[in-house]
C-alpha cells in the first residue's frame, strides 16, 4: 500500500495474518469431509486478500483510542477480540464485493478474476452441465454468503450496544446498495441521491459504523462520544466516495484493479455527473444523456470526460473533497482521543480522500 499511512499498514498486517489463521483453521475443519468445499474458502480467500483494510483499521483506532492507550505499540496491545472485529469488517467487504461484482457483471476486481467469471471459466473449460454464468453467480453469491456467516461468528455476541451497532451497519449496507440499483436503473442522477447512496455505502459503512463499533469494545457508551466520532466519520467517508468516484472514471485500470468507465455504463449516481448535469448546455446534456447505456463505445466514453471537465465538474468534486477533509481533520481533533489518536485518524481522513486505488 504505497503511500498508506502507518495507522493503515500496521493494522493491516494484524489482520492479514488473523484472516489466514481463519482461512486455514476452516480447511483443516472441512477438508475431512470432502475436498471439494475447501475450494469455496480458496476462493473467499483469493479475494479477501489485497483490500485496503480501511474499516479495520478504523475499528481498531476507535477501540484503540476508547482504551486510551496512548503511545502504545500497535502489535503490542491488539488484544485477539478487537482482530476478531477487525477481520469481521473485512470479510463483510468481501461479502460485500462479490455479490457486488455479480451485480455489475464486472469481470475484475482488484486485478484479478472475479469469482462468478472465474467459476463460469471453469464450467466451459472442463466441459461441465449447465449453463456457465448461471453456475458462476450461483456460486460467487455462496461464496459472499459463507463471508458474511464467517464475519457474523466474529464479532459475537458480548456486547448487545456493539451487535446493534454492526446490525445497524449490515441494514445500511444492504439498503445502500439496493439504493445504488435502483437509482441507476431509474436514472435518477440527482446530486441529493448521490449523496444519500454516499452516505449509507460510504461515510456510514466504511468510516462510521467501524469507528463507533471499536470504541463500543474499548469501552465508550457515551452518546456524545458516538455523534463526534459521527461529526468526524461523515466527511471522511464522503470524501472517500467522491474519491472513488473520480477513479471510476478516470483512473487508471491497472492501479484501480478494475475497468475503468463502467459507472458510466452502469449509470452510478455520484455527485461527480449530478455537479455536470447542473452545468452543462444543451449539446452537453445529449452527451451526458447516454450515461447508463451499457453498449457505451469507448469514444462515447471519452466523451462524457470531456463535458466532466468542461462543465467544471472535475474541479467541483476536488474543492468538496479538499473542504470534507478540513471538517473531518477538525472533527479528529475534537475527539476525546490522545494526541497520537487525533494525528493519525487525521491522516486516514487524508489518505482515504487522496489515494489512487
Amino acid at each position: 500500500m504505497s503511500g498508506a499511512p502507518v495507522g493503515l499498514t500496521e493494522v493491516a498486517a494484524l489482520v492479514d495474518r488473523r484472516l489466514c489463521a481463519l482461512f486455514d483453521e476452516q480447511r483443516a475443519i472441512w477438508r475431512p469431509n470432502d475436498a471439494r468445499l475447501v475450494e469455496a474458502i480458496d476462493e473467499l480467500e483469493r479475494i479477501a486478500n489485497g483490500g485496503k483494510r480501511l474499516r479495520a483499521a478504523f475499528a481498531f483506532w476507535g477501540w484503540y483510542g476508547a482504551g486510551q492507550m496512548d503511545g502504545a505499540p500497535v502489535a503490542d496491545v491488539a488484544s485477539d477480540r478487537i482482530l476478531d472485529v477487525c477481520a469481521a469488517f473485512e470479510l463483510l467487504q468481501a461479502f460485500a464485493l462479490i455479490h457486488d461484482d455479480v451485480m455489475d457483471d464486472a469481470d475484475t476486481r482488484r486485478n484479478e478474476r472475479t469469482i462468478h467469471a472465474a467459476q463460469a471459466e471453469l464450467v466451459r473449460s472442463r466441459g461441465w452441465r449447465g449453463e456457465p454464468r448461471r453456475y458462476g453467480e450461483g456460486v460467487a453469491i455462496l461464496i459472499g454468503d459463507l463471508s458474511h456467516v464467517y464475519a457474523d461468528q466474529l464479532i459475537g455476541n458480548d456486547s448487545d450496544q456493539a451487535r446493534r451497532i454492526w446490525d445497524q451497519l449490515r441494514i445500511e449496507l444492504n439498503l445502500g446498495q439496493y439504493l445504488d440499483m435502483r437509482t441507476a436503473a431509474a436514472s435518477e442522477l440527482d446530486r441529493v441521491t448521490a449523496q444519500r447512496v454516499a452516505t449509507f455505502k460510504s461515510a456510514l459503512y466504511t468510516i462510521v459504523r467501524p469507528l463507533q463499533l471499536g470504541a463500543c469494545l474499548g469501552g465508550v457508551q457515551s452518546d456524545d462520544v458516538m455523534a463526534r466520532l459521527e461529526e468526524y466519520g461523515r466527511p471522511a467517508g464522503q470524501a472517500f466516495q467522491l474519491r472513488d468516484d473520480l477513479l471510476g472514471v478516470f483512473g487508471d485500470a491497472d492501479t484501480v484493479g478494475k475497468p475503468v468507465g463502467n459507472d458510466l455504463r452502469e449509470g452510478k449516481p455520484t455527485e461527480l455527473v449530478a455537479a455536470a448535469l447542473e452545468r452543462a448546455d444543451s449539446a452537453q446534456h445529449r452527451v451526458l444523456g447516454r450515461i447508463g447505456e451499457p453498449n457505451l463505445s469507448d469514444d462515447e466514453v471519452h466523451g462524457i470526460l470531456a463535458v466532466l471537465h468542461e462543465t467544471g465538474a472535475v474541479v467541483d468534486v476536488e474543492r468538496r473533497i479538499d473542504a470534507l477533509v478540513v471538517r473531518a481533520t477538525q472533527a479528529a481533533f475534537e475527539l476525546p482521543f490522545p494526541l497520537s489518536v487525533q494525528e493519525t485518524l487525521a491522516a486516514l481522513a487524508r489518505y482515504v480522500a487522496a489515494r489512487q486505488h
